[in-house]
């Protein structure tokens, strides 16, 4: 395989998501969409299944919202497919297609046979001449699921033309793909003179039109199958050897140059052509037969920081996630309540940098705490950076004073430099937490009016009761009744405990009005159970 031996060139490593600084590749399949609708109302919609090497594949289709129509299934892989099932719509499968529909009901749905064709093109012809036209062709990799919600009447051509497109240019099919395959391989070496770049398609890859965006004052080196189109989108000079027809400004130009896949071969290809080394190499292995790419131009960070004449930071705080109610510098945060920062630079000289944070911390000499924070999601145009923190953990220290740092860089988008750390800073006055420590529960008006006449009805009921017990025995009583009445009135009326904090002392002693009163009385009941029982 031609990418073993790249390190003749420079050790090539994995671009994740297909792009980085100096490299960015986007899949482009065919596809086209009209607004035809056949004679009986119906749309026509040809879908292309491509499955990644060795990736199972079971999608859901859901027809359900559609419009009547016809869909026509294609693809070189096996595939499962749950249909959500909308008696209005035909199901076409192209003659050797491996397809295993299936519903939630175990009702197989019916399907119809399309004729093999050799190329999409050929299929287009078969359903424009079956159905009298076609309403879209859609070639998607790794599906999850396809909706299809119905077109609305939007003015397009009656001939559907297959073109590059992506996912997103047709707005009644939704799609939902898996991560796609990773199969872009680059490594980069900064060189003086002017840069030299290098895209490299083995020959066992199915790639076969690459549709690229080009650096000015650049040259390069286009290498692809024998059957590949190159298109350059750029009208700006730069020089390029290509092994493969190339189109430029709309001139299709032969190829002049065979080149080999072998990274020594084109070794030794650019050093003869350009007299150069190679400035950035890169390999593409992805299973789709239209691609495009963009090769960039890496900044040098001495020019960066020859560009920054001075930078100044800036942190402000907030109540609120939108940000709308700044924190004064005297206010004071609660400790249990979460605050939003947001730190913004000003840079001169031109250049477009991004804040990234370092680390955060608090201080309060001699104490210094790591202070976690989590980043927040910003919608406006050059959004500063956003964060927001919780000062909990600080809620049982002495300090109400404290001072929240966090270290930042300035960052460039498309060029691995950052500056220096820088520390930005500022005072934040906290106010400890207090929970309420009044276990006592609030009573309304009705509540309180309820809670008393319960309490008095109980007085009634034990006095009558103490009475009672007095005259069948004779034994005087050593509760005493009114103050006996009383706590249990009081305690009634506060719900708790803690109620009797509130209320006026009952005194344990009656006046000697009262004792004589009292005493009379009961003196004159004494003879009563006596006659009684006699």
């Amino acid at each position: 395989m031609a990418h073993c031996n790249s390190s003749a060139i420079c050790e090539l490593k994995d671009v994740p998501g297909n792009s980085n600084d100096w490299i960015v590749l986007q899949e482009v399949p065919l596809g086209c969409w009209t607004n035809f609708t056949s004679l009986d109302g119906k749309e026509v919609h040809i879908l292309k299944l491509l499955a990644s090497s060795g990736r199972f594949s079971m999608l859901e289709l859901n027809v359900t919202t559609a419009n009547p129509s016809v869909v026509i299934f294609t693809s070189s892989s096996a595939h499962t497919i749950l249909v959500q099932d909308n008696p209005a719509v035909n199901i076409y499968v192209t003659n050797g297609t491996s397809i295993t529909f299936m519903l939630p009901t175990a009702k197989r749905p019916q399907t119809s046979v399309a004729p093999f064709a050799n190329s999409d093109s050929e299929l287009l012809k078969w359903a424009a001449e079956t159905f009298g036209g076609v309403t879209s062709f859609t070639t998607v990799q790794d599906p999850k699921t396809i909706t299809f919600t119905g077109i609305k009447g939007t003015q397009r051509p009656s001939t559907c033309d297959l073109q590059a497109e992506t996912s997103a240019d047709k707005p009644f099919i939704e799609l939902h793909q898996g991560s796609l395959d990773d199969g872009l391989k680059s490594c980069y070496t900064k060189q003086s003179g002017e840069p030299v770049h290098v895209i490299n398609i083995p020959d066992d890859v199915n790639i076969r039109h690459v549709y690229v965006h080009l650096p000015s004052k650049s040259n390069v080196l286009l290498r692809g199958p024998a059957d590949t189109e190159w298109t350059i989108l750029d009208n700006h000079d730069f020089k390029f050897v290509s092994n493969n027809p190339v189109t430029l400004r709309g001139l299709t130009l032969p190829s002049r140059y065979t080149i080999s896949d072998d990274p020594r071969e084109i070794k030794k290809k650019v050093l003869f052509r350009y007299n150069s080394s190679i400035t950035s190499y890169s390999e593409i292995r992805v299973n789709v037969s239209h691609i495009q790419l963009w090769i960039r131009d890496i900044t040098d960070s001495n020019d960066l920081l020859g560009n920054l004449l001075w930078i100044v930071f800036s942190l402000s705080l907030a109540w609120t996630s939108d940000y709308g109610s700044p924190l004064d510098p005297s206010s004071k945060v609660q400790s249990d309540k979460r605050v939003y920062a947001e730190i913004s630079s000003e840079s001169f000289g031109g250049v477009s940098l991004t804040i990234r944070v370092i680390s955060c911390l608090v201080r309060s000499v001699p104490v210094v705490r790591d202070m976690p924070f989590k980043e927040e999601v910003c919608y406006i145009d050059d959004c500063p950076k956003r964060l927001s923190f919780s000062f909990e953990m600080l809620q049982d220290l002495p300090s109400n004073s404290w001072d929240l740092e966090c270290a930042v860089k300035l960052c460039h988008d498309r060029v691995k430099f950052c500056t220096n750390e820088t520390q930005v800073k500022r005072n934040v006055q906290l106010k400890p937490y207090i929970p309420n420590q009044n276990p006592c529960f609030e009573f309304g008006l009705s509540a309180v009016l309820g809670i008393a006449f319960g309490g008095f009805l109980i007085g009634v009921l034990l006095t009558g009761a103490l009475w009672f017990i007095k005259i069948r025995t004779g034994h005087p009583v050593a509760l005493g009744m009114r103050s006996t009445a009383a706590e249990l009135s009081v305690l009634s009326i506060s719900g708790c405990p803690c109620g009797l904090t509130k209320r006026q002392p009952v005194p344990t002693h009656p006046s000697p009005s009262e004792n004589s009163s009292a005493n009379a009385s009961i003196g004159s009941t004494q003879s009563t159970p006596t006659s009684s029982m006699a």
